[in-house]
This record gives C-alpha cells, structure tokens and sequence, in this order.
C-alpha cells in the first residue's frame, strides 16, 4: 500500500521553506500535546496517539524521518522533504490502516501548525492557510 500525502507550503503559510529540523520540533510538540492530554486524564494516552520512535534515514538520497512502531496494530511510514516547499508523508508497501489513520492525524496536524495545503492520501484537499 506505498501511498503519499502531500503538504505544500503555500505564500501564505506560516513558514517560507521546511525542512527536518522544523518536521522534529512540530512532531515532538505533537507528542508533548499528547502527552498533557494523558496527564489530564490520568492514562498513558501518548503511547496509544504516537506508538512511533522517530530516527533519521535517507531515503533514494534524501534524508527523511523514519517512523516505526513495536505495537502489532502498527508498523512505519516515513516523512520526507521535496524541493524544500512540499512535506510528504509515505505509506510504505507493509503499512497499516493503523499506520495510515495515524499518519492522517499527523498530515492535518501538521498542515494546521504550518498553514498549509494539505492533499490527503485520498487525493482531497484540505486548506489550513488563510484565502
């Protein structure tokens, strides 16, 4: 199942160009959220919204973020940079419907910190920037 969501960096978004050093500080306030969101509710809720460690691979020359789980109900995906204006976000070939619900979650909650477009794995549209 190798599929890819996209998010473009628009002139209006939030930030001029990404890269993996923005990608880990937006993923890693990702789990922080998550992990208030447990403490709250007094349960480990960050282990079951992000069951994912986070390594730096390349990928076909192109350093990349790898995501890989332990739990069963899930196993990877990995989040790239093209040409400095588009995020993508690939479902590898062994990937979940877990590992693409999750991947969905991340794809809208980074699109709204960046205000971006966002085409989903679906091929639909979402916009988090202002028109």
């Amino acid at each position: 199942m190798v599929q890819q969501a996209t998010i473009q960096l628009v002139d209006k978004s939030k930030y001029e160009e990404a890269n993996l050093e923005l990608l880990n500080t937006l993923i890693n306030d990702y789990i922080q959220s998550s992990t208030k969101i447990g403490q709250q509710v007094d349960w480990n809720y960050e282990r079951a919204s992000f069951p994912y460690s986070i390594s730096n691979k390349k990928l076909d020359d192109q350093d990349a973020l790898y995501l890989q789980s332990e739990d069963s109900r899930y196993k990877h995906f990995v989040v790239s940079i093209q040409d400095n204006k588009n995020i993508v976000i690939t479902l590898l070939p062994n990937s979940t419907y877990g590992d693409k619900g999750k991947a969905n979650e991340l794809c809208r909650y980074l699109a709204q910190k960046i205000e971006a477009k966002l085409e989903l794995f679906n091929k639909r549209i979402m916009y988090f920037y202002k028109r």
